[in-house]
C-alpha cells in the first residue's frame, strides 16, 4: 500500500460525528502534495516576542496526533509578563505539509495575531496550534483563509485560558476543495471573556467546516460567537458550534448564532449549533437561520437604477461585514471587508 494510502487510513470520515459533514478521507487524493511533508511556516514576530524550537504542547484530537508524525518539533512562541507590542505576530507561508504551532501568551500580556491560510494547487496542509493564555491575558487572532479549489486544510487550534483572559477572534474564510478551520476553548479559570465570529463565502464546489467547541468549567465567564456564511454554485458550507458548561460553571452569559445565504438551490448548509448545560444560574443561548436574499429589497433597489447584479452584491456585504464590526484594529477591519468586496464583485460579475 503505498504511504500516502496508509496515512489516509487514519483521516476523519463521515462515520465520525464531528465529521460527518467534513470527510477529510474522502477529499483526500493519495497523490496529495504534503501528505508527508514537514511545513515551514513563515513567522514574523513583533518587538519582544520569542520564537524557538521544541517539544510543544501534546495534542489528544486525531489530526494533532498526524501532526505529531510528520512536524517533528513544535514552534514555540513567547510573550512574556506584560508584554503588549503594538505590531501584530504574523504567520505565513502555510502551504502544504504538517505543522506544530504553541504560542504562550503569559500573565497580563496583550498580543495580536494574524494567519495568512494560503496553499499550493493540489495540497494537503495539517496544522495543529495550541494558545495558552495565562491570568488577564489577551489575544486577538484574525484568520485569513484563501486556498485554491482543489486543496484540503485543516487547521486545529485549542485554546487554554486561564482566569479573566479575553479571546478576541475573527475569521474569514473561502474555502477549498475542503477547508476545516476548528476552534476549541477550554476554560481553565473565572471571568474569562471571549468572541468568536467568522464567516465564510464559497462558490463553486468550495467547502468550509467551522467548527467550535467551549468547554467552561468555572462561573462568571462571557462567551459571544457570530458566524455567517454565503454559498453559491455547487459549494457547501458547515457550522458546528457547542458550548459546554458544567455544574461549577455559574453565571455563564454565553449567546451564538449562526446565519447564512444560499444563493443557489445546488448549494448545501449544514449547521448544528448546541448547548450542553450542567448549571442552573446561567444565560445561554443559540439560534441558526438560513435563508436567501430579500426579494422585496432588490426590487425596491432595481426601481431606483441600481443594477441586479450590484445591488445583490451590495445586500450580500451588509449581510456578511458586521461579524467584523468589533474588531478595533481599523486597518484590518478595512481589509477583511475588502476582500469580502473583492469575492463578492467576480461572484456577482459586478
Amino acid at each position: 500500500m503505498p504511504l500516502n494510502s496508509a496515512i489516509s487510513e487514519q483521516l476523519p470520515h463521515r462515520r465520525m460525528e464531528a465529521w460527518k459533514w467534513t470527510d477529510v478521507r474522502r477529499a483526500v487524493s493519495d497523490v496529495a502534495i504534503g501528505m508527508t511533508s514537514v511545513m515551514t511556516p513563515r513567522f514574523t514576530p513583533p518587538e519582544g516576542i520569542k520564537i524557538t524550537t521544541g517539544q510543544g504542547h501534546p495534542s489528544d484530537h486525531v489530526m494533532g496526533s498526524l501532526a505529531r508524525s510528520f512536524a517533528g518539533e513544535s514552534w514555540n512562541i513567547y510573550a512574556p509578563p506584560g508584554a503588549k507590542p503594538t505590531e501584530s505576530l504574523v504567520i505565513e507561508d502555510l502551504q502544504l505539509g504538517h505543522a506544530r504551532i504553541a504560542i504562550m501568551v503569559d500573565k497580563g500580556a496583550e498580543i495580536s495575531l494574524i494567519e495568512h491560510h494560503k496553499g499550493s494547487a493540489a495540497a494537503f496542509a495539517n496544522i495543529d496550534m495550541n494558545i495558552h493564555l495565562a491570568e488577564g491575558a489577551k489575544l486577538t487572532r484574525i484568520v485569513v483563509q484563501n486556498d485554491p479549489d482543489d486543496m484540503t486544510r485543516i487547521s486545529t487550534t485549542c485554546v487554554a485560558a486561564e482566569a479573566d483572559a479575553k479571546l478576541e477572534q475573527y475569521i474569514l474564510s473561502f474555502g477549498g476543495a475542503l477547508t476545516r478551520l476548528e476552534t476549541r476553548l477550554y476554560g481553565e479559570g473565572e471571568g474569562i471573556e471571549a468572541q468568536m465570529n467568522g464567516a465564510y463565502l464559497l462558490s463553486g464546489k468550495r467547502h468550509t467546516d467551522l467548527t467550535s467547541h467551549t468547554d467552561l468549567k468555572h462561573p462568571n465567564c462571557v462567551i459571544r460567537q457570530a458566524v455567517k456564511g454565503v454559498v453559491t454554485d455547487k459549494a457547501k458550507g458547515v457550522f458546528q458550534g457547542k458550548f459546554l458548561v458544567a455544574k461549577d460553571a455559574q453565571h455563564t452569559d454565553a449567546e451564538m448564532r449562526h446565519d447564512a445565504l444560499m444563493l443557489s438551490d445546488r448549494a448545501e448548509i449544514r449547521a448544528k449549533p448546541e448547548l450542553e448545560i450542567y448549571a442552573d444560574d446561567v444565560a445561554c443561548a443559540h439560534g441558526n437561520t438560513i435563508g436567501a436574499l430579500d426579494e422585496s429589497a432588490l426590487f425596491y433597489m432595481r426601481q431606483r437604477g441600481i443594477p441586479l447584479s450590484r445591488a445583490k452584491a451590495m445586500l450580500t456585504e451588509a449581510f456578511i461585514a458586521d461579524v467584523f464590526d468589533d474588531l478595533a484594529d481599523e486597518d484590518l477591519k478595512t481589509s477583511l471587508r475588502t476582500q469580502i468586496t473583492k469575492w463578492l464583485e467576480t461572484s456577482y460579475d459586478v
